[in-house]
């Protein structure tokens, strides 16, 4: 009977000494290896962030911002660029001060056209007439500002941008993680269900031997029932994670990405006090500080949208009696003063529309600056806090391996119950999926970090 154990639980020790060698097998061991097929993709965590870059639609959304702002900002080029413009006419009329001007015009004026009966019951007269027309702003100062907010504006699209392509990386690098560490987690609890399945095995053989107790046989599969459960769960949340992630890549969330890269635990130097109490200095942040200087500039205009403007303007006629007839020409140039000294409040609401704009800008500026700073305080202790957890991890799961040996073999030699096999089983495990969750914490941390400050910590 005793051999008959023994042979028993040879493969609970070969699948424990199994999950034991995949966790301290060198992460990263795979070469990264791109390959589509149907509904499947294998990438490395470059070649996705590649992807991303490339088909993300926040990306998109944010390049048609972008160039919407660049088009807004062309737009602003009329304040000192002229305007030309080209009409043609045709009129017949008999309106009596229309027929004698329109005469004029057409330089066919005779001493009989003064006589008062035509003047006042003209004949029906036709004239057409070819006019360029040319306007050239000369002093809008209200105008120039609208245009130098409209330049901050576009910064602050270009830093936008590139604030988008900076945490795009960073949801991607998040969410290759996160599959590995699901697929690690799956990994886990794959094992420790064979290894349930044959505690359940072996003790369905002692109970019915009579050498257990019927509490302990069913405390063995109610334990493998629970992995089931486990499995299923991790499943699902792999599952979702590889939806999450094609949308990143901007491609069908029925694709199933595979990563074909390890986890890996990066050796970091102890960061400076200095970097992590510095200003933030990101893209996200100089795209916000461009938003206050537009707003401020849109005060500036408001203001001097009280003072004369002053443009100059020209025209070239030609008028003639027969259609695209050029006889008769004239010209016209000129400049125009305008100010308009009362709008019925209609500028000082604009004044304090641009002013209230500019203080919402100032408190979002803020409001975002204490985020910012917030957010590296906590990702630098997450990073500490998952550094120490990976340490007492790796002691547990040493301590957990040693003592399930131990009870493995007391309990070959009936001097263990089967519910305290199990429950030293159920420690391993959870220190084994502890460790992976803060191997993925730790270097999320770091990545958290880097996107915040636009620094590459392993350097």
């Amino acid at each position: 009977m005793k051999n008959r154990k023994m042979k028993s639980v040879q493969p609970n020790r070969f699948l424990t000494a199994l999950a034991a060698l995949l966790l301290v097998l060198p992460a990263g061991v795979t070469l990264a290896q791109q390959s589509e097929s149907g509904n499947a993709m294998s990438l490395s965590l470059e070649e996705a962030t590649r992807i991303a870059l490339d088909q993300n639609f926040s990306i998109d959304m944010a390049e048609s911002d972008r160039e919407k702002t660049r088009a807004q900002f062309r737009q602003t080029n009329a304040v000192f660029l002229p305007q030309l413009s080209f009409e043609y006419n045709a009129i017949s009329t008999n309106d009596p001060l229309n027929v004698f001007g329109f005469k004029l015009k057409q330089e066919i004026v005779a001493q009989e056209d003064f006589n008062p009966m035509l003047l006042n019951d003209p004949d029906v007269t036709q004239n057409y007439s070819a006019a360029f027309q040319v306007q050239q702003p000369l002093l809008n100062p209200d105008m120039m500002f609208q245009r130098s907010a409209v330049k901050s504006q576009l910064n602050s699209a270009e830093e936008q941008l590139s604030g988008t392509r900076n945490y795009v990386e960073f949801q991607v690098r998040n969410q290759y993680y996160s599959l590995i560490l699901h697929h690690r987690q799956l990994g886990v609890l794959e094992t420790a269900l064979e290894t349930a399945a044959e505690h359940r095995r072996q003790a369905q053989n002692f109970f019915e031997e009579g050498m257990i107790s019927k509490e302990d046989f069913l405390a063995a599969r109610v334990y493998e029932l629970e992995m089931e459960s486990r499995k299923l769960n991790t499943e699902n949340q792999l599952a979702k994670v590889e939806e999450e992630m094609a949308i990143l890549l901007g491609v069908d969330g029925s694709v199933k990405i595979t990563p074909t890269e390890d986890l890996e635990r990066i050796h970091l130097a102890v960061l400076p006090e200095e970097l992590i109490t510095a200003p933030i200095n990101n893209a996200q942040t100089r795209a916000i500080e461009y938003r206050v200087n537009a707003a401020e500039k849109m005060v500036r205009s408001s203001n001097f949208s009280f003072l004369p403007k002053i443009n100059l303007f020209g025209s070239y006629e030609f008028n003639d009696a027969d259609f695209a007839g050029f006889d008769a020409s004239s010209y016209m140039i000129g400049a125009n003063l305008k100010w308009n000294i009362f709008s019925g409040y209609s500028k000082i609401g604009k004044v304090m529309e641009a002013k209230a704009d500019y203080r919402k800008a100032q408190t979002m500026q803020e409001n975002h600056r204490m985020e910012q700073e917030n957010q590296v305080r906590q990702a630098y202790r997450a990073l500490e806090h998952a550094r120490q957890e990976l340490e007492l991890t790796d002691e547990s799961i040493a301590q957990s391996e040693e003592d399930v040996k131990i009870r493995t073999n007391r309990y070959e030699q009936g001097m263990e119950r089967t519910t305290d096999l199990l429950e030293a089983e159920t420690k391993l495990a959870e220190s084994q999926l502890k460790n992976v969750a803060a191997l993925y914490k730790y270097n999320m941390s770091i990545a958290t970090l880097e996107m915040l400050l636009e620094k590459d910590l392993n350097n």
